[in-house]
């Protein structure tokens, strides 16, 4: 044996010793033991790493529990919510429902009325197309019956009668005719098929009528399935109710019980001394087998040595991700920072480009308007020059004209008409100074703007090649000169803008003063007209002052054309002032959607080093709990120590003692083998029975207890079950009545179903009466107003003839008189005629000339009017443009104030976050450091827990010994514990029972409340039918009492008709006297013209051949 095998030798034996094993060891059993020994440490290294995942994950487990409790309340409340929001949803749906079935109802309603009313309207116009032909029968027979009664007895001179074909027919009327046996006509069948159809409208009511009755008796159909299924729920409740008590009732008492609880123990307690037997029979055969529990336990110990050495691997591979998981969030973070910085600088070079850009093109527009503007402006310069050559060229002639004037003619009003020529000689050369200086000062004003616009682009090219050099500093100042440079060129265009209008004014003025001094010219020009005439004046100085008016008329029109041109331009302006405007409002949204984005990335920069604070946290949490941890072992270590010490020294003490009673064993086992044997099996077997009925009589106690709380338990049982059973009673007894209720309900809802389809049917055929009823009062009264009318017709009639007759005679004498007369006033009025039209047409020619003047004057002013009014409001709107220009500018100004503080503040809050971020990296890697310390101290730790699970291992074959006397009593305790079970199991079996009754009880309140609230409504309806009915016997009773008013109205109507025809009657035989009477005196009075025709002389007048025959009371009576 070599000296290194020695040595390990020793150090197990040593190791083997400190750990209790005292056993002797062999040389070829040292590779075994090393092995066990290695195994041992890494089955303890395994231990400890499974109870720190254990730990994390109970923390990870709370932590997740924590973090749950907020989605539960929100979860919660959101049920709540949508509990809520699906009531109010019933609610609007039952409102809906009832909504749409009061429609139906109102649309039925309407539509029946409708069909009721054109039922009535089609007899209605039957009847009138009736009564209008009627009519025109009648007026046809009146009609012949006149012509028949109208036929003149004709009688020649010569006393011979013509023979007339028609017989001259004179009725007399002795009495009144009597009325028709039949009492209306036969009404034909009409042609539209709605009219008349009765039997149509009350076969589709008696339809309606029986789909509602299917509709109730549906509902009925399902009222009576629903209490079945109550009635059934009801009977299932009774049987239930009915076995818990039979079984309540048919328990037996806890004498008995007691008594067979103890057979049951002694019967245990048999049991378990010949199990004492069977063990001790079998104690050789369990110490054989004891070899191969070991070989199985070493077995177990080495799989489950590398089950933990393999999850050992995986949490070091896990702790290895997670490092990588870290390194890769900072890459990741400052990749993102870097990504975010590039496209920060590569947007503000991009927004630096997009508005060079603008600018340059904005410049070039600018150059190109001005050029044109220049162009215009020298072109007006010369033509104004050319304008101001030719006024000086008529002034002068015009003082040369006047002078000569004044020196040929000494008239007085010549000193009113050079002053005014002075006058607006002066204003032409004042308007030609003032155009002068305002081209002067445009000049001025576009060779300014070329200079600044150059000087911008010479400052633009560098500033745009700074920021690729330069810092974001240097891009916010040139954006700040960039702002400046555009409200400079915003205050240019707008003071531009002014001076335009102010030019405006000035050349409206100007026209205005221009206007004044024409209309002056022209009345000078009237004046020298007349001073003219009556100077007579040479024609060439009159023709010469004609064409200088022209000419100025014509310059007068120049100016107006170049005042357009000048508007036209202005509007050129202003629209390139917009255009600029608008530019500007876009390059300040692009800076703006900039804006956005970068604060959009810095809120997501934000977020992430929340989320990496959230992890650091995280992760010194974690260190404070290993820190913890670690403290928790060293104190769990040192006590381990303190108690394997004092199990070390009692295990010492009774290896001695073990030492000492095997030697005194040995010594005396020869002499007292048997007899020893046999007295220690016999007190063992007697220390054992009083053990056992020490601990039988405890657990005899103990159950006592067990059974009293449970027959108290019983007891609440039984009397909670009689309440029940009690309250069962009242409930069938309540539902009973309620049943009872229900059916007299039905009862009751039948018969007033019954009552309700007898008044509908009453109420249908009232209607229908009530409505032919109407329709009779209706034709009574139309045949009523006809009679009426006839009635005023005929005596009308009479009146006109009465007075016909008495103006036939005066219109016989006036007539003739005036045919002389008329024929007279034609003549002169044919004159008349004639002088007017020519007069009319000479005065409406003179109109339309005196028209035309005036329209063409009108249209003259109300030209000129609108023109001045045009003015006005675009100077207006071009001052209202400007204003609102100048506020847009300054609230631009103040919002990029804004944005440039809230970028400053960005920037601030930028550097913050990445100091912070530097801070959290250096804590990081200290506590990096800090963990590396940890798990070396934990390393230590585990290599003393390992010696200290070694010394556990043989307190572990003491406690295998102890454990084969618990088997015993767990044995017993188990069979305890099923009798416990089972007393566990019936009470939870009582306990459901009597939950499913609360359910059951719960559920039929709950059917009790919907039929309660199904009574309530059917109750409601039962009024409201009631109500209805009642209010229907009152319209009946209404109508029947209208009824009998229009009956009685109807008979005195009838008998005033029937008095009104015997007056009809006779105003017809008055008629007819009178008619006879004037065909009488008409033939009287021919045969008297043609008598003194015949015997040649005059024709007497017509009023006395009338009156004579009207004044005679013969001829009356004849």
């Amino acid at each position: 044996m070599t000296t290194a095998a020695e040595r390990k030798y020793i150090n197990i034996r040593k190791r083997l010793d400190q750990l209790g094993y005292r056993q002797t060891l062999t040389v070829e059993c040292l590779p075994l033991v090393e092995k066990l020994f290695s195994d041992l440490v890494h089955t303890t290294e395994s231990l400890r790493q499974s109870k720190l995942s254990s730990v994390k994950a109970e923390k990870e487990s709370a932590n997740f529990d924590f973090v749950l409790e907020p989605y539960k309340v929100e979860n919660s409340r959101l049920s709540r919510e949508n509990n809520e929001l699906y009531l109010e949803l019933m609610k609007l749906r039952e409102l809906s429902e009832q909504n749409i079935k009061d429609l139906k109802t109102s649309l039925k309603k309407c539509a029946r009325e409708t069909a009721d009313l054109k039922f009535l309207n089609n007899q209605y116009v039957h009847k009138l197309k009736l009564l209008e032909k009627e009519s025109k029968a009648k007026n046809e027979k009146i009609q012949q019956l006149q012509e028949k009664n109208l036929h003149a007895v004709v009688q020649t001179p010569g006393g011979k009668k013509k023979n007339i074909a028609f017989r001259r027919q004179r009725m007399q009327i002795d009495e009144p005719a009597p009325p028709s046996e039949v009492s209306s006509y036969p009404v034909p069948q009409p042609d539209d098929p709605y009219i008349a159809d009765l039997l149509e409208v009350a076969d589709n009511r008696i339809q309606e009528l029986q789909q509602e009755v299917h509709q109730l008796q549906e509902k009925l159909a399902i009222m009576e399935s629903g209490v079945r299924d109550y009635s059934k729920q009801i009977e299932l409740r009774e049987r239930e109710i009915e076995r818990l008590s039979i079984a309540l009732d048919g328990g037996r008492s806890p004498d008995v019980l007691s008594l067979e609880t103890r057979n049951k123990t002694n019967e245990k307690l048999i049991a378990h001394l010949n199990i004492q037997v069977d063990f001790l029979q079998q104690a050789n055969k369990e110490l054989e087998k004891h070899i191969q529990e070991l070989t199985e336990t070493k077995d177990t110990v080495t799989t489950e040595v590398v089950n933990l050495s393999n999850k050992n691997e995986k949490l070091c591979q896990e702790l290895t991700e997670i490092d990588q998981l870290a390194q890769q969030l900072e890459r990741h973070k400052e990749e993102v920072l870097e990504t975010a910085d590039k496209e920060l600088e590569e947007a503000k070079e991009l927004n630096l480009c997009h508005k060079e850009k603008e600018r340059m093109s904005n410049e070039l527009l600018l150059k190109s308007d001005l050029e044109t503007v220049v162009y215009q402006l020298e072109q007006e310069k010369q033509r104004l020059s050319k304008k101001m050559e030719s006024f000086a060229v008529t002034e002068r002639e015009l003082t040369l004209e006047v002078e000569r004037m004044r020196l040929e003619h000494g008239i007085k009003r010549r000193d009113k008409s050079p002053s005014r020529l002075d006058t607006f000689l002066k204003g032409i050369e004042e308007e030609r100074d003032y155009y002068k200086k305002e081209l002067e000062r445009l000049q001025h004003i576009v060779q300014r703007r070329s200079c600044s616009t150059n000087y911008c682009v010479r400052e633009k090219i560098p500033t745009f090649k700074a920021p690729e050099k330069g810092d974001y500093n240097s891009e916010v100042h040139q954006i700040t000169r960039e702002r400046d440079e555009l409200q400079r060129m915003l205050e240019r265009f707008e003071k531009y803008m002014e001076d335009i209008q102010s030019n405006v004014k000035l050349l409206t003025a100007e026209r205005d003063k221009l206007n004044v001094l024409y209309n002056e010219a022209q009345e000078e020009l009237s004046v020298l007209k007349q001073e003219s005439t009556q100077t007579q004046v040479s024609s060439n100085v009159i023709n010469f002052m004609e064409k200088e008016k022209d000419f100025a008329l014509s310059d007068l029109r120049r100016i107006m054309s170049e005042k357009e041109v000048l508007k036209e331009k202005l509007k050129n302006i202003e629209e390139m002032g917009a255009f600029g405007k608008s530019e500007l409002e876009k390059t300040i949204e692009h800076l703006t959607c900039v804006n956005h984005q970068l604060e959009s990335e810095k809120y997501e920069l934000q977020s992430k080093m929340l989320i990496m604070k959230e992890t650091i946290e995280s992760l010194e949490n974690k260190s404070k709990f290993q820190a913890q941890k670690l403290s928790h072992v060293t104190g769990d270590s040192s006590h381990q120590k303190t108690e394997m010490n004092s199990l070390r020294m009692v295990n010492e003490q009774l290896q001695r003692s073990i030492d000492d009673y095997q030697h005194r064993l040995s010594i005396k086992r020869s002499e007292l083998e048997s007899a020893q044997e046999q007295i220690k099996i016999l007190e063992e077997k007697i220390d054992k029975l009083t053990f056992k009925m020490t601990s039988q009589n405890e657990e005899a106690h103990v159950m006592k207890k067990t059974i009293g709380v449970i027959d108290k338990e019983k007891d609440f049982l039984q009397e909670t079950v009689d309440e029940k059973t009690e309250m069962i009673a009242n409930l069938q007894e309540n539902l009973a009545n309620k049943e009872k209720a229900i059916a007299q309900m039905k009862i009751t809802v039948s018969e007033y179903e019954l009552a309700i389809k007898e008044l509908n049917d009453t109420l249908t055929n009232r209607d229908r009466e009530i409505s032919s009823l109407r329709r009779q009062l209706d034709a009574t009264h139309k045949e009523l107003d006809e009679v009426g009318k006839s009635r005023e017709i005929s005596f009308k009639e009479n009146r006109r003839l009465q007075d016909d007759l008495a103006t036939m005679a005066r219109e016989n004498q006036e007539v003739s008189l005036e045919l002389e007369a008329a024929v007279q006033e034609k003549e002169e009025m044919k004159s008349r005629v004639h002088n007017y039209i020519t007069e009319v047409s000479r005065w409406e020619s003179l109109m339309a000339t005196k028209e035309k003047e005036n329209q063409d004057l009108l249209d003259k002013f109300q030209m000129l009017h609108n023109r001045a009014e045009d003015w006005e409001v675009k100077a207006h709107q071009a001052e209202g443009e400007s204003s609102s220009v100048r506020l847009e500018l300054l609230s631009i100004d103040t919002e990029r104030r804004h944005l440039r503080e809230r970028v400053e503040l960005l920037e601030k809050e930028i550097q913050e976050h990445i100091n912070a971020h530097h801070a959290y990296e250096s804590q990081i890697s200290s506590m990096a450091k800090a963990m590396s310390r940890l798990e070396e101290e934990l390393r230590r730790n585990e290599n003393e827990k390992a010696a200290a699970l070694n010394d556990l291992s043989s307190l572990r074959e003491l406690c295998i010994k102890l454990d084969s006397g618990k088997d015993v009593m767990t044995q017993q305790l188990n069979s305890k514990n099923l009798e416990l079970e089972r007393t566990v199991v019936e009470l939870e079996n009582v306990k459901s029972e009597s939950e499913l009754l609360k359910k059951q009880l719960a559920s039929e309140r709950y059917a009790i409340k919907n039929l309660e609230t199904l009574l309530a409504t059917n109750r409601d309806k039962e009024f409201h039918s009631h109500l209805t009915s009642h209010e229907k016997d009152t319209e009946i009773q209404l109508l029947k009492e209208k009824l009998t008013l229009s009956e009685s109205k109807l008979t005195s109507q009838s008998r005033e008709n029937t008095m009104l025809r015997a007056k009809v009657a006779q105003l017809q035989t008055d008629n007819d006297t009178l008619k006879r009477q004037v065909s009488t005196e008409k033939y009287e009075r021919e045969r008297a013209i043609q008598e003194i025709r015949r015997h040649g002389l005059p024709a007497p007048p017509l009023s006395s051949t009338l009156r004579s025959p009207l004044q005679s009371p013969e001829h009356v009576n004849v």
